[in-house]
Parts: structure tokens; sequence; C-alpha cells
């Protein structure tokens, strides 16, 4: 989860933060090393048992199917497989698209609404906590799953057009998508194209350029 962070924020911020990764990861270590004192004093169990009641399952479990939902679904898990055939050769056994598209998003709703039905205020044994420590648990809870449907308004309002007009520009991918490196992002189109999916959808003018100059020099 930590490499996943920290590659988020390099990837949002790559004229930034690229060139100084180590510097970046090293700060977020020590970020989290403070963070982490607390769980470890005399009360810090009591600490990490806010964290756990509220974080471990409502808001991760949330997180975790809208993942599977925007893969499996949204951006489909056909071509999902077809970018992982382009990275490592070959395409995972079709048991894996059961489970993105069915089995995991059904396991985890399932997991989800039972622990939401046997939510009740954090307890440690016999301690119960303050008020305040339980909005303070909620807090922490809901700061990760807030921002998912706070950016998509955002994205929303930001757009042009009717709101379905919207939508579907939205869950479609950005012009830009692919691989960055040019010689694996011509692969990349010619691996849509040979699944009979449209290269016009990918504005990649340069690129579809030095495609067909490498393919003239080949002949």
């Amino acid at each position: 989860m930590f490499e996943t962070m920290t590659s988020a924020f390099v990837d949002e911020f790559p004229h930034l933060l690229k060139n100084r990764k180590v510097l970046f990861t090293a700060f977020f270590c020590f970020i989290e090393f403070l963070l982490g004192i607390p769980c470890i004093m005399e009360g810090g169990i009591y600490v990490l048992q806010i964290m756990d009641w509220y974080c471990a399952t409502f808001s991760l479990m949330l997180l975790s199917l809208t993942e599977c939902v925007v893969i499996a679904w949204i951006y489909g898990a056909d071509r999902f497989y077809k970018d992982i055939e382009l990275m490592i050769g070959y395409q995972p056994g079709v048991w894996w698209k059961i489970c993105w598209k069915y089995i995991t998003p059904a396991t985890i709703t399932f997991v989800w609404l039972f622990s939401v039905t046997q939510l009740s205020p954090v307890t440690y044994g016999d301690y119960e906590y303050p008020y305040g420590a339980i909005v303070f648990g909620w807090m922490l809870g809901l700061a990760s799953i807030v921002p998912v449907p706070v950016c998509a308004i955002i994205a929303i309002l930001r757009e042009k057009g009717s709101f379905v007009q919207r939508i579907k520009k939205l869950v479609h991918h950005t012009d830009d998508w692919g691989p960055a490196v040019e010689k694996h992002r011509i692969r990349y189109l010619q691996s849509l194209q040979n699944s009979q999916e449209s290269l016009d959808s990918v504005v990649c003018t340069p690129l579809v350029d030095a495609k067909n100059m490498s393919a003239s020099q080949q002949l």
C-alpha cells in the first residue's frame, strides 16, 4: 500500500517527483514513522484498535469493490487482459476474469454488508471509547473514501454537455492513455488494432506517424 501511494503521487506529478522518487519515498517513510509512534506507546493498542475498527473493513472494502468494478466492468476485463499480455507476453487464465467480474465483487459486497450490520461504537475489551474517539475513528474511515465521490463530482462539473455526455466522456480513457515509452506505445496501438478496437479512440498522431515510418523502413 505504501508503494501504491508513492507511485500515485509520482505519476500525478512526474515533472516534480520523477527524478526525486528516492528522496520523496524517504520523506514519506519518515512521515509514516512519525504517524506510527502513537501506536507503539503505552496506550498504542487503543489507537490501533480505532484504526482497525473503522478502516480495515468499512473503507477498505468499499475501495476494493470500486477498484474491481472500474477495472472489470468500466475499463473492461478483456482490455485489461490485453494490457497484461502486452507486459508479460501472455494472457492469464480465464479464472482471473471470473474472479474480477463476479466472485471478488460479490465476496467483497457480502463482507462489507455483514460488517456494516455488525458495526457498533469501538470498544477494546471492557473499555468503551469516548465520543471524541468515535468521531476521530469515523474521520479516519471516511478520509480515504470521501475523495473518490468528491473528485468524481468535480470532474463532472468541469465537463461540458449534458449529464449523460459528461459521464460517457469521463468513463472513457484520456487521449494520452497508454505506455509512456514510444516503442511500447506503438505495440499497444497495434494490440488494440488486432483486437478490433479503433485506433481513432487513442489520439497520438506523432506516434502513429512513427509507427508508419518504422513499417516503411522495414519494407
